[in-house]
């Protein structure tokens, strides 16, 4: 029986290579968890960002001229819509990504445009908290349920509910990227307050 040679069989002996090799499996699997963990914090931080940008926007939004020029120019005493000068459940969709503002529901109002500075104001605001935000992810809806004072010189004859909403933010997750999963999109994030009576 031939002896193996001395350095062979003092490797036969070692057993640091099953060492290393599991503490490189070990080290993978804490190290992705380590980013998920991390990952989880930032969509958190994401979400709620985007969210406290529309609750500024939208608070911003109330005490501004509308955007939607037919609905901010509506006089209940000449116009009579619907009986007793009032628009019920006239809404308007206000889109930057179109720079125009949609009717979507209700008697339609004529002569309507796009206020930009008005828009451009919220759009502003929002990036205070999301630099992510462009004013083609951004839409204002105008929703009139029946709130304000028909004949008010002072301000519009309607004070709509006012929602801002963000889309197409997207979110990079780390430890997925590792296994080549692309961003994916988080979904719409809307905060909703009611009109201010305010010229």
């Amino acid at each position: 029986m031939t002896r193996l040679p001395p350095l062979i069989r003092r490797l036969a002996r070692d057993d640091g290579a099953a060492t290393a090799t599991e503490f490189g499996l070990v080290c993978f699997a804490f190290v992705s968890m380590l980013l998920a963990v991390i990952d989880m914090g930032r969509l958190g931080w994401t979400i709620n960002t985007a969210k406290t940008a529309t609750r500024e926007g939208v608070r911003l939004a109330v005490v501004s001229p509308m955007i939607a020029s037919a609905m901010a120019n509506y006089d209940g005493l000449t116009q009579n819509i619907a009986g007793g000068g009032t628009a019920p459940n006239v809404t308007f969709s206000c889109a930057g990504s179109s720079s125009s503002c949609t009717q979507t529901a209700g008697t339609t109002l004529a002569g309507n445009t796009f206020d930009n500075s008005t828009f451009n104001a919220v759009v502003t605001k929002m990036q205070h908290y999301d630099p992510e935000i462009t004013a083609a992810k951004v839409t204002v809806t105008y929703h009139h349920v029946g709130i304000g004072r028909v004949g008010n010189p002072y301000a519009p004859d309607m004070e709509p509910l006012v929602s801002v909403s963000v889309t197409g933010l997207t979110f990079q997750s780390a430890a997925l990227q590792i296994f080549g999963v692309a961003p994916f999109t988080l979904p719409t994030m809307t905060s909703t307050l009611s009109g201010e009576s305010l010229s």
